[in-house]
């Protein structure tokens, strides 16, 4: 069973939503991660730059760079009980629990484009995120982080992270390249002023954002030691991901795409569908599908306003 939240409002409010809602997984993991959990009755009135976390790494940077993560993971913070400063520390991809064989590829899918990418291992949640300022979207996530993996917006864009098999320590002096994901959803619209807006923000770590949107557009922010690198399609599909049997048949589908599925034991493949703005699981091994969700669009998106 898939467990489907909702979180809506400022992104205080956002973060206290899914905390309240997945606050015994927050805690389990701070555990297990060996972070202590236990939030001060009277919290100190000190700066909020201050703290183990907040005072260096990539948690100040979450905050120097991306408000309104930061804002986001103050607020699951509160939602779940717990010290700011281990949930900040939670936010780098070092604490995931996701399995490595994983793999994205994103094409023409004739009416818009099509993003899939296969989930392995982990705690996931499927997360309707609703802000008060910005594009409402579909997002698969781990219940103690604030960005996603993957996601599509009311708008029609699709984006995800693909790993490439190296994480930067969470104490290295820059925020996760993952982070862009959420900050993409909830701004753009298309493919062109996400990949511009993630070239121009610091950020650590390797791996690939694949991005798609309902005109058909693919593209891609590639990064490394070198810095982030962007690609733009033709129409020809864009892989990135680990090595093994995963990209093996992203590429054979990709040259194929008529087959229809990506046969892969013991994975779960979302596809994020630009054209209809719609999120499907299926069982990687039979294509049977597991759930279905559209986005229902909001009333008045102001995607403006965020700020830089």
């Amino acid at each position: 069973m898939w467990n489907v939240i909702e979180c809506t409002g400022h992104p205080r409010d956002l973060g206290s939503g899914q905390g309240l809602a997945v606050r015994s997984a927050i805690r389990q993991q701070m555990k297990k991660a060996g972070l202590d959990a236990r939030r001060r009755r009277w919290p100190k009135l000190a700066a909020f730059t201050s703290g183990p976390v907040r005072g260096s790494g990539s948690g100040r940077e979450m905050i120097r760079h991306f408000t309104h993560l930061a804002e986001r993971a103050d607020g699951l913070a509160r939602g779940a009980g717990v010290p700011v400063d281990s949930l900040l520390e939670l936010q780098h991809p070092a604490y995931s629990e996701a399995d490595e064989a994983q793999a994205a590829c994103v094409l023409d899918g004739g009416s818009g484009s099509n993003l899939v990418r296969t989930l392995a291992g982990g705690a996931w949640l499927v997360r309707r995120s609703r802000p008060e300022v910005g594009f409402a979207s579909l997002e698969l996530t781990e219940p103690w982080c604030v960005s996603s993996v993957a996601g599509i917006n009311e708008a029609g864009l699709a984006v995800c992270m693909a790993p490439s098999g190296e994480i930067a320590s969470p104490r290295e002096s820059a925020a996760s390249s993952q982070f862009f994901v959420q900050e993409c959803l909830q701004r753009f619209e298309e493919i062109e002023a996400g990949i511009d807006w993630c070239l121009n923000r610091p950020a650590k770590g390797q791996g690939t954002l694949l991005l798609a949107d309902a005109a058909g557009r693919l593209g891609a922010v590639h990064f490394g030691a070198a810095g982030p690198e962007p690609e733009r399609s033709d129409g020809s599909p864009i892989l990135a991901g680990l090595p093994g049997p995963a990209m093996q048949a992203f590429e054979s589908w990709a040259a194929s795409p008529a087959t229809g599925r990506v046969p892969l034991s013991g994975s779960v493949m979302v596809r994020l569908d630009c054209g209809g703005r719609r999120l499907e699981l299926k069982d990687g091994s039979s294509s049977e599908r597991i759930l279905a969700l559209e986005i229902a669009p909001s009333e008045d998106p102001e995607p403006g306003d965020l700020g830089s």
